[in-house]
């Protein structure tokens, strides 16, 4: 299975949160599953360290996407801006519309990892 990460699970997953579900922990550790991140996901912890709302180490963070072979750090290119659901905000949207472009382009079945509500309730993706 392909799964869309949101900006949160990521630094929840990484910084081992207590609020990250245990299905989602279950899910992210299991090396069989192959993990997209938006690049946008990494702009939004960057620019989230930068105002000292998160902890964790940008580097690290990067460090771990690239060493792992089953996480792909995707483009917002001109095929993700085509796929840009309304109704999100710009990052929930970017987010979304990566998986859309998983799904619709590359005929991958993807479910969305995300507690975000807008994003749940949009039903344009399904959740984990």
């Amino acid at each position: 299975m392909t799964y869309i990460v949101d900006t949160h699970i990521l630094i929840w997953y990484l910084d081992k949160n207590k609020r990250l579900k245990p299905a989602y922990h279950q899910i992210l550790s299991y090396n069989d599953n192959d993990f997209v991140f938006s690049t946008i996901v990494l702009a939004e912890i960057k620019h989230l360290i930068s105002l000292k709302r998160i902890k964790v180490d940008f580097d690290k963070v990067v460090d771990y996407l690239s060493e792992s072979e089953n996480c792909i750090i995707y483009p917002v290119d001109e095929s993700v801006i085509n796929e840009m659901p309304v109704g999100l905000s710009i990052h929930d949207a970017l987010i979304v519309a990566t998986g859309l472009v998983y799904k619709n382009i590359l005929k991958k079945d993807v479910k969305i990892l995300t507690e975000d509500e807008l994003i749940i309730k949009s039903h344009i993706l399904p959740v984990a």
